[in-house]
């Protein structure tokens, strides 16, 4: 019989009303916690030596993903568009690549670049379109489609090997597993089927365990690479956004959470919600691969 999951919580560690936070991203080189507020453009900074969070740039468009760049500063999720920026000069982004998106309710969504250095990122339909989106590789300035029939992209990360990946569609409610040794992604099977609320963000830690952000769920659940349940971690807000491991030793599990669609009276019960949060695991997390490009 299989061990029951190992019960975790979750922390505050800055308190916000978000209205969709995401794109928890750690910058070693900065010693910061990079985080979004999707609908308002809002790029954070967390340091948790001090335990402040900075509001570092607000851009006029959604601001949906974060990654890391090889050359300095940050590759930028805006609307239809892929953008380096340095935060420490501030100033406009650097226009790098524009996604040709299916219609005027299309956006990118989740972000994440792989151990070759590609930035992966797929949209999503603001009006709900079922199917309409796909999943796109940033390769220096190249665009490529991987995957077509999306309805909202969301988690994706790399096995610690490389040679698989973890991805989710949000409304199928599963976390499927793609082969990534041959030219294109293989579907293989499926990781987990969520039945409390739906996969949003994932990441991956260094024992291969997979951490899925349950959106509608209050929690975020650890999958082995066979799909047993090992871990849950309660969340005190409902929308769990996603996750990531951060802090300089890459032991501390942080999660961003949302508050928009909440009614009144659910605001009240979750007078968290739109924080960011974190969890001490028992394991670490794998450094994010930055754009080469």
């Amino acid at each position: 019989m299989p061990a029951a999951p190992v019960p975790l919580s979750a922390r505050p560690v800055h308190e916000a009303r978000a209205l969709v936070g995401e794109s928890p991203l750690w910058d070693a080189r900065e010693g910061l916690l990079w985080w979004t507020d999707i609908p308002r453009g809002e790029l954070h900074g967390f340091d948790p030596a001090t335990g402040r969070d900075a509001l570092r740039a607000v851009f006029p468009g959604p601001l949906s993903a974060v990654a890391l760049r090889a050359s300095g500063g940050l590759l930028l999720a805006l609307g239809d568009t892929l953008a380096g920026y340095r935060p420490e000069r501030g100033g406009e982004p650097e226009p790098l690549a524009r996604v040709r998106l299916p219609g005027p309710d299309q956006r990118l969504n989740d972000g994440r670049c792989d151990p070759e250095g590609r930035f992966w990122v797929g949209g999503m339909s603001t009006a709900g379109a079922s199917g309409a989106a796909a999943l796109h590789r940033l390769d220096g300035t190249s665009l490529t489609t991987e995957l077509t029939g999306v309805s909202i992209s969301n988690g994706l990360d790399w096995s610690p090997d490389g040679r698989l990946a973890y991805y989710a569609d949000s409304p199928t409610r599963e976390v499927a597993v793609y082969d990534r040794t041959g030219p294109a992604l293989r579907r293989t099977g499926t990781l987990a089927r969520v039945t409390d609320g739906v996969p949003d963000g994932l990441t991956v830690d260094a024992e291969g365990g997979v951490w899925v952000a349950l959106f509608g769920g209050y929690a975020v659940h650890r999958y082995l690479p066979d799909g047993t349940l090992a871990a849950v971690v309660e969340v005190p807000a409902a929308k769990v956004t996603s996750c990531a491991f951060g802090g300089p030793a890459l032991e501390t599990l942080y999660l961003t959470t949302a508050s928009r669609g909440l009614t009144g009276a659910e605001l009240r019960e979750q007078p968290l919600a739109g924080s960011l949060f974190a969890c001490a695991p028992g394991v670490r997390g794998l450094p994010a691969h930055a754009f080469a490009g």
